[in-house]
């Protein structure tokens, strides 16, 4: 059988065979022979794992996921509005630190995505748009943590007079005397 040749002359073709060569394997025998040589592991001790589930069932049927009052919420003592008043406080600065990167990463994400028509024009704007509340979560949030630090200044102004009076009734400390050079 002749072919044309792209440089004008004719080339000859050999017949295609019809047999397999003879150094290759049979089709039905394809399998990937690999020896991995494991290391002796009759000396490790043997493995087991064990699950276990606790559930834990209150009395009166509330749910076990219910969350605990926070410390000094007694308010007996001035210790316990402190302590109120700054666990208030760290939640919700905290909180508000975590609402506010979540806003940017929301944004960040979304300025990515194109319109229906495949442009990103506007995709800023439109990213902050539906990110705006979340800002104003974390906003609002922080407010919540100053306002649980006027609640505690606000309680030692109105009742200082009777904190003065307590005050007095404690084991009073020495006073400090003077550094004397002689």
């Amino acid at each position: 059988m002749t072919t044309p040749s792209p440089t004008g002359g004719l080339r000859s073709v050999p017949p295609r065979p019809r047999t397999a060569p003879t150094n290759a394997r049979p089709a039905d025998n394809r399998t990937n022979n690999v020896n991995i040589k494991l290391p002796d592991l009759s000396s490790l001790p043997p493995l087991s794992f064990n699950l276990s589930k606790t559930t834990v069932v209150n009395s009166g049927g509330t749910p076990a996921h219910t969350p605990k009052s926070a410390p000094g919420s007694d308010f007996t003592s001035n210790e316990d509005i402190h302590a109120y008043a700054n666990h208030g406080r760290k939640l919700y600065r905290d909180r508000s630190g975590l609402t506010a990167m979540d806003a940017e990463a929301l944004v960040t994400i979304l300025r990515h995505i194109p319109d229906t028509s495949g442009s990103f024009a506007g995709a800023r704007i439109r990213a902050a748009k539906v990110a705006r509340p979340l800002k104003r979560i974390a906003a609002l949030e922080k407010t919540i943590a100053k306002l649980y630090v006027a609640l505690y200044a606000g309680f030692q102004r109105e009742f200082e007079a009777e904190l003065n009076k307590i005050g007095k009734g404690r084991a009073q400390q020495a006073p400090r005397t003077p550094f004397n050079w002689g």
